[in-house]
């Protein structure tokens, strides 16, 4: 094997490892990922993953005691539902950002 192939497939070789620790550090990076929402008036704070799903859920006692059921409830699927919007911005920059990473 010449010296020029040797040190071409010692590059390829290096710009794979590069890649794959990177894609390593995106799935960490989502799948520790958790985005977090509040009401307007902030009685309402909800934490989803990165699959969505509800993880925290936090209510004032104050939206306990002067709120219907119903409201209450309204205003916790609106919070977890903004929440979850926001998820996918947050994948988006963090794909974004690993691009960025990886391109540089």
């Amino acid at each position: 094997m010449t010296e020029t192939l040797r040190t071409d497939l010692e590059d390829v070789y290096g710009r794979y490892e590069e890649l794959r620790s990177g894609v390593d550090e995106l799935q960490r990076s989502i799948a520790t990922m958790q985005v977090s929402a509040e009401s307007a008036d902030g009685a309402v704070r909800a934490t989803v993953d990165a699959d969505g799903r509800l993880v925290d859920l936090m209510l004032s006692p104050a939206a306990c005691r002067e709120w219907d059921v119903n409201t209450l409830a309204r205003v916790i699927v609106e919070t977890v539902q903004s929440a979850s919007a926001g998820k996918y911005q947050q994948l988006e920059n963090i794909v974004t950002s690993h691009r960025a990473d990886s391109s540089a």
